[in-house]
């Protein structure tokens, strides 16, 4: 392969976008911005992510009421495009509904407002509609890869462990959710951690222990499941989750 050659081959991806371009374009289907090596993607007030009922929507310059969503860029390696980078930036949230979303990234200890960037929602709507795209225009569809979004202050979230005779595993609970819809038969909940920063670790989904991982032999001062967390770059730093549950708890996977 050669860079000439994959931008070849993602040619029909961005023809069909340029078609179906957010701004020359009424059809309802038609809610892309085509670049040159991606695009961006504008959702409308009947096709839009969870959460976004009542966000007012404006035609501006372009075919149709619109609000801008996210985009999505080739993922290179050396000469061949590997995957698709996705990210979602809903900033008519944080405009309309600013007592619930802010833009900002991190968010700081207090703050009661969620972010707008990669929501969970929005990176599933955003890749259902890149999937649609890419099947019209008959050209395989690469792995997403994206930044998991930083949970929001508003909590207390419930880090919530669960035991069995023979197993155990671990799920931050978000805030209003009952941590007994988790819990799996033949498991019972151990315990619970309120914790109002939980950094980028994914809500309500249940993690397990890496058994493998455990096996291990350990310093005896660092124990084998915090050396897992701390090399666990999909999840992220989790400086909270040692400190609370040093020897018992850490180092889970889905």
């Amino acid at each position: 392969m050669t860079i000439q050659s994959e931008h070849h081959r993602m040619k029909p991806v961005l023809d069909l976008a340029r078609q179906l371009d957010i701004a020359t374009n009424p059809d309802p289907s038609a809610i892309f911005e085509a670049g040159s090596g991606g695009f961006q993607i504008w959702c409308t007030p009947e096709d839009h992510p969870e959460g976004w009922n009542g966000i007012v929507m404006n035609a501006g310059a372009f075919s149709k009421p619109c609000e801008y969503v996210g985009s999505v860029n080739w993922v290179w390696d050396e000469e061949s495009i590997v995957a698709l980078e996705i990210e979602t930036s809903s900033y008519a949230l944080a405009d309309q509904m600013p007592d619930e979303y802010c833009n900002l990234e991190d968010i700081p200890a207090g703050f009661n407002r969620c972010t707008i960037f990669n929501r969970d929602a929005d990176i599933e709507w955003l890749k259902e509609k890149i999937a649609w795209l890419f099947a019209e225009a008959g050209v395989p569809l690469l792995p997403f890869e994206h930044e998991q979004a930083a949970l929001s202050d508003i909590g207390p979230y419930l880090l919530s462990h669960y035991v069995s005779d023979e197993d155990e595993y671990v799920v931050i609970v978000s805030p209003g959710l009952d941590p007994g819809e988790f819990c799996e038969p033949g498991y019972e909940l151990a315990r619970t951690l309120e914790v109002w920063n939980a950094g980028d670790f994914p809500a309500d989904v249940i993690l397990y222990p890496d058994q493998e991982f455990q096996e291990m032999d350990t310093e005896p001062d660092e124990g084998p499941l915090i050396e897992h967390y701390e090399n666990a770059s999909r999840l992220g730093d989790d400086n909270w989750l040692e400190s609370a549950f040093e020897d018992n708890i850490s180092g889970w996977d889905e």
